[in-house]
């Protein structure tokens, strides 16, 4: 009775003591930059190794302008139907968690914010062939019926989670009609968030032994001096992400019309098409999850086509300022940016600095090619016309001259003695036509 009597103590004591020796652990998922499918897979995969190894929740540290909605849709789903308990903490200072940001910031079971980091701003920006299209609290412009079923839409599922988590949902409203914003001492106060930490390990220690309801179940939280393991983002996964920038983009596809242009005006092995489509190919990966101007793409494409007929064609150089010219409005034009949305465009010193290279070298190109049509040919009986000859045995009318290290036949209707300059006017045969040359 007594060795079970110690035994029992000795299993309260485990229990007792093992959040302090480090038994729990806590994954940790840091997410930087936009919101897309790249990341929403990261989170996917990174919520189903946490399951695996039973972790006792997973802490994602949020640093984003906002991202597209479908993403934030399925990354919400994922979030609330977890195994573990899911922390999202905009995390360092400076960070934010704005448009997309905030719908996560409301899937959360706990969100935490670091002192000097922001929310909000999360109205919904629809986009059309020529740009961002104003919603219906442009004063400007009615809103459109799809317009209203947009902003409806996400008033409705923003408002879900919040009160399904137990926060500010009227603020949660006014963060999606009206754009406004929080400081994180500010959403603390108005309920927005759960608690506000200078650090990962701090929240977690606030929240220890907190209980939270989940799928049905009740958890308490032990998180107090947890073993926190990153989980980090795959090398395949960081080049996806690394793509999914405009300046890279714009810059695959600038290598992509590149090739395309060399393997119209120099056919042969095919290198620069296979380049070409590579480049294009991963050009329009990164394309796909941006929000992409019609107009500035027809631009792209069409100031292309003119630099490819002036390569093929030479026209004097007029293709390729008109090339060029269309190539840097598309260009300019290629991302939608506005006030709301979270994409950059490309950036303008890399327009002008790659139109101005792309027009040097192809002026060049061109150059060349003129001079090349207007040379005297090279090879053939062309390329003797004009040479200059030096007369080894006496023409007269027939004689030898020595030519480009051979020695030729030679005819003409005076005579020409040794050693004598004598100039090729024609050809018959192997024979040369020639006259003196003083």
């Amino acid at each position: 009775m007594t060795k079970q009597k110690h035994l029992s103590l000795l299993g309260v004591l485990f229990l007792w003591v093992s959040p302090v020796l480090g038994a729990n652990k806590v994954v940790r998922l840091p997410i930087q930059g936009i919101i897309n499918p790249v990341i929403g897979d990261y989170v996917k995969e990174g919520l189903r190794r946490a399951s695996e190894s039973n972790a006792d929740a997973v802490l994602i540290e949020l640093d984003t302008p906002g991202g597209m909605l479908n993403t934030t849709r399925t990354l919400a789903g994922l979030i609330m139907n977890a195994d573990q308990p899911v922390i999202l903490y905009v995390y360092p200072k400076g960070s934010r968690a704005t448009s997309a940001g905030v719908f996560l910031m409301m899937s959360a079971d706990i969100a935490a914010m670091s002192p000097g980091t922001h929310l909000g701003a999360a109205h919904p920006v629809t986009m059309g062939p020529l740009g961002p299209q104003e919603g219906p609290n442009d004063p400007k412009a009615g809103p459109s019926v799809m317009d209203e079923k947009i902003l409806s839409d996400a008033v409705a599922f923003m408002k879900s989670l919040a009160t399904d988590h137990g926060r500010n949902a009227q603020w949660a409203e006014q963060a999606v009609r009206q754009s406004v914003s929080l400081t994180a001492e500010e959403a603390l106060k108005n309920k927005v968030i759960d608690n506000l930490a200078d650090s990962p390990q701090q929240l977690l220690d606030q929240i220890d032994g907190k209980t939270i309801k989940k799928n049905g179940k009740t958890i308490t939280l032990h998180t107090k001096q947890a073993d926190i393991q990153t989980y980090p983002m795959s090398v395949l996964k960081s080049l996806l992400q690394m793509l999914a920038h405009p300046n890279v983009a714009y810059i695959l596809l600038l290598l992509g019309i590149y090739g395309l242009v060399h393997e119209f005006t120099a056919p042969g092995t095919g290198l620069g098409g296979a380049m070409a489509a590579i480049c294009l190919l991963l050009a329009f990966f990164s394309l796909e999850i941006m929000p992409i101007n019609t107009v500035g793409v027809i631009l792209i494409i069409f100031g292309a086509g003119l630099l490819i007929i002036e390569a093929l064609t030479p026209a004097h150089g007029l293709l390729i300022a008109g090339g060029l010219i269309a190539f840097t409005f598309g260009s300019l034009l290629l991302i939608d940016v506005h006030h709301n949305l979270p994409y950059p465009g490309v950036s303008p010193s890399l327009i002008f600095s790659t139109v101005i290279a792309s027009g040097a070298i192809l002026g060049v190109f061109i150059h060349k090619i003129y001079v090349a049509r207007h040379s005297p040919p090279q090879t053939g009986a062309e390329s003797l016309l004009g040479a200059i000859a030096i007369v080894k045995r006496e023409i007269a009318p027939e004689g030898t001259v020595f030519l480009n290290g051979e020695l030729w036949n030679a005819r003409a209707e005076e005579p020409v003695g040794v050693d004598k300059r004598v100039e090729v006017i024609g050809q018959e045969g192997n024979t040369l036509i020639v006259r003196s040359k003083n």
